[in-house]
């Protein structure tokens, strides 16, 4: 009857005070990110200041984690510095271009939900504020009253519909067209990345093979004066057994010598 083999447990890794401190602060922020608005937020900013802070001591410590977790950390509060950064620009097309540009950045895409519900809240909100900004519709937002005129079409107040529409359309055919430029740079950085990485892997590679063609001779020149240090050894050894035999026969033969000497005086 076969004995089943207790399982072992499963370590838990330790964490640093500071580490859980970074933890609790950065979800303290995408809770603050979520439920208030971002722009004019001087706590969460303060709060984002200090976590960066925090971050640079982790990486430098004793006690830091692993190279994933600090790098999902590093995502996670840099995804909140680029939210802070555009709610700083003036016009809610640029904002709205800016959190289309964060949507490339690895928070937003990760398994965090956090990262992207917030993400999908500003795109809306700045969605909202572009929309009514064309149609120049009242916004009760005190920063949207204070904001300034952007580079969108200019729509009166006796434009029919089918031109505000026409504008529209276009300036969303505009914001893809950019998308899409965006995405062709992308690949083309992409490319030359992959283009780099496989003329080191190439040079590596070559190197990796003359390293062993270089090892292989070496062991064959070892072994050859390992066969001569051999022969060397055997040899000096019967030369030694000769010698200690030639000794042996004239000590004997002095001995001999000396009794029929001394017995004769005797």
């Amino acid at each position: 009857m076969a004995v089943e083999k207790p399982v072992q447990p499963t370590p838990v890794v330790k964490k640093s005070r500071l580490e859980m401190n970074v933890r609790m602060l950065l979800s303290k922020c995408e809770i603050i990110a979520k439920q208030e608005p971002i722009d004019g937020n001087t706590k969460l900013k303060s709060y984002v200041e200090s976590l960066s802070d925090m971050l640079s001591e982790l990486k430098t410590g004793p006690d830091k984690p692993s190279k994933d977790t600090l790098a999902e950390y590093t995502k996670r509060v840099t995804f909140l510095k680029g939210l802070l950064a555009t709610a700083t620009l003036n016009t809610p097309m640029e904002k709205l271009e800016a959190v289309q540009q964060l949507s490339h950045g690895a928070a937003t895409i990760s398994a965090d939900a956090s990262a992207q519900e917030i993400h999908q809240k500003t795109v809306v909100k700045y969605g909202a504020e572009l929309r009514a900004e064309l149609f120049g519709q009242e916004d009760s937002d005190d920063a949207l009253r204070k904001r300034n005129i952007i580079k969108a079409p200019n729509f009166t107040s006796n434009s029919t519909s089918q031109e505000d529409m026409d504008s529209l359309l276009k300036y969303h055919q505009n914001m893809q067209e950019k998308v899409a430029e965006n995405m062709v740079l992308l690949t083309k950085s992409l490319k030359e990345q992959s283009q780099i990485a496989s003329t080191i892997i190439k040079a590596d590679t070559e190197a990796l093979k003359k390293a062993s063609d270089l090892t292989d001779r070496n062991m064959s020149s070892l072994k050859v004066e390992s066969e001569r240090l051999q022969e060397h050894s055997k040899g000096a050894w019967k030369c030694w057994l000769w010698f200690m035999l030639a000794v042996v026969m004239a000590l004997f033969i002095n001995m001999v010598l000396f009794m029929k000497v001394t017995k004769k005086k005797q």
